[in-house]
């Protein structure tokens, strides 16, 4: 005898055998029971969820004779009769038989009374196929058919069928089968058949169908095909050509870190093991788009129709990259699949989308932009925290609260000592000697102590505060950096070119010269930042000129 596929062989009998549709055999079994039903049906939904199967348990139940809790019994004559071969139920695949004459033969046949059982059911597949004109003549007899005719319609793609088909249709829409449905289903079919498979071969056997329970039992019977009664998870990779989810999560992780070389590598395993790049890319899109929705709505094991095990994995690499960086990937991947199509040489296009995603600076997308803006908003914000952490970190601002190193030992002339200069504020000048006129009070050539310069610095501050409320609060982030030859340097740590970028006007550092002016007489003004680094350096021009760098 020829051997027939597990979807075939172990195809359900009875409403409860369908799995995952509860809510479509539910009402047919109520519709059994009370010998209520229509005349016409239509069962939409994605491939493998089980359309085909019920309308034939349907088409039993409807001439069963002993019908059991809205079940047919499978045991008279008319559910043995309707399991085999009979002219009374006929299967029409409208891909092939989707002409208008295909359909007034159809109509023709739905005269004659049935031959064997009290109903003549018409099952039409794929009835998205038909034609036009074969659409227009069939719906006077879809809307008024014979007593003992029944129509049930099944379709993948309900949305091509005609708004005047589908009003004289009750209408079920199949669910896709979730990942948890699949398996156990899978190991009751294993378990009839004699057979076994691991259960993170089945899990994967689960992923790989994308809720097609005909896939399911496809793939698996091309596992037994190859192993035979017992099949490992690694033997199932291996068959398929697939990678195992570790491995996927890590070489995603590798990619959002841009380590190339350990991505090319992991490549060259995959093919080298005679992995299907296909099947590779196609997978480690599922992934990325797995991680990018875990970083978006965290703990989503429904959404992703994964175990919780699957979910905290997925959840914590999503931690490890921001989501501009997972989006980013998904859409170069997803170009992958759909060029791989086209491409005689799938490896080198594999590689260079590693490439473009590992080089985001090489791309003009928003997306890159957006991925270097977020970069450099982390560089920016780094030697921020280190000076805060650092009371004298090298680069970082210096302020009064810190401790400074001790002056050098003065020449021959030294600077007179702190109490020996004359107060900022609060006193006057000193009565200069008779003989020379009086000037203005400037500091000496040497550079003051440090307290000095920050005693400066907050009489100025306390000037400004009256002067110009604003320009107070950008100043207040500065510290007093050195008072030498006349000039005041006060240094602002890199974060005010991100706090305050309305501070690049020249009438801004004018009110902060008149402050210091008010503070001490003579003394001009001169802002620095603290040194950047060079990715740093590029937003110095929002600070205008009078800013630099030494």
């Amino acid at each position: 005898m020829a051997y027939k596929a597990l979807y075939r062989t172990y195809r359900p009998r009875l409403f409860s055998g369908v799995v995952g549709q509860e809510h479509i055999t539910t009402v047919l079994g109520n519709q059994i029971r009370e010998g209520q039903f229509s005349h016409a049906y239509l069962f939409s939904g994605s491939r493998g969820t089980g359309k085909t199967s019920t309308a034939k348990i349907f088409a039993r139940a409807v001439n069963c004779q002993r019908p059991k809790e809205g079940e047919p019994c499978n045991e008279c004559p008319a559910c043995l009769a309707s399991a085999g071969e009979t002219a009374d139920i006929v299967e029409i695949d409208a891909a092939s038989n989707n002409g208008v004459d295909n359909v007034r033969e159809l109509i023709e046949q739905a005269q004659y009374a049935p031959l064997q059982l009290s109903h003549r059911v018409f099952i039409i597949d794929e009835v998205h196929m038909l034609s036009g004109a074969a659409f227009n003549a069939l719906l006077k007899t879809l809307e008024e058919p014979p007593a003992h005719v029944l129509f049930i319609l099944a379709t993948t793609e309900p949305q091509k069928l005609p708004a005047t088909i589908i009003s004289r249709c009750q209408r079920f829409d199949f669910h896709r089968l979730t990942a948890a449905h699949i398996v156990a289903n899978l190991q009751s079919v294993l378990q009839q058949a004699g057979a076994h498979i691991d259960a993170g071969g089945l899990l994967v056997l689960a992923r790989l169908a994308d809720g097609s329970m005909r896939d399911a039992l496809s793939l698996a019977d091309q596992c037994l095909s190859f192993c035979g009664s017992k099949v490992t998870e690694a033997d199932v990779y291996d068959v398929l050509g697939s990678v195992n989810q570790d491995d996927l999560l890590r070489f995603a992780g590798e990619l959002a870190a841009r380590n190339a070389a350990a991505c090319l590598a992991i490549l060259g395993k995959a093919v080298a093991n005679g992995r299907d790049l296909a099947v590779f890319v196609n997978d480690l899109t599922a992934t990325v788009r797995a991680l990018l929705i875990a970083k978006q709505c965290g703990d989503c094991a429904e959404l992703l129709d994964c175990t919780q095990d699957t979910m905290d994995k997925l959840r914590r690499q999503a931690e490890k990259a921001d989501e501009d960086i997972w989006l980013f990937m998904l859409e170069q991947l997803v170009e992958t699949v759909s060029a791989l199509r086209y491409f005689p040489s799938p490896r080198v296009l594999v590689e260079s989308a590693i490439l473009r995603i590992c080089r985001p600076a090489d791309e003009d997308s928003l997306r890159a932009l957006a991925i270097r803006v977020a970069e450099l908003e982390k560089k920016l914000n780094s030697p921020l925290s280190a000076a805060l952490t650092s009371p004298l970190g090298e680069g970082g601002n210096v302020g009064a609260n810190c401790v400074r190193p001790p002056a050098e030992p003065q020449a021959e002339n030294p600077t007179p000592q702190a109490e020996e200069l004359p107060p900022w504020e609060d006193a006057p000048e000193p009565e200069p000697p008779p003989p020379a006129p009086k000037t203005e009070v400037r500091p000496a050539s040497a550079e003051l102590p440090a307290a000095e310069c920050d005693k400066v610095w907050e009489s100025a501050l306390r000037a400004l505060q009256k002067l110009n409320a604003f320009v107070y609060a950008v100043a207040k982030e500065g510290a007093a950096k050195s008072l030498a030859d006349g000039q005041l340097t006060v240094e602002f740590p890199l974060s005010a070119a991100k706090k305050y970028p309305q501070a690049n006007s020249p009438l801004s550092f004018q009110k902060a010269q008149e402050a210091v002016h008010t503070a001490a007489p003579g003394v001009t003004l001169r802002f620095q930042l603290e040194k950047p680094t060079a990715a740093e350096a590029d937003l110095l021009a929002m600070f205008g000129n009078h800013l630099t760098i030494e």
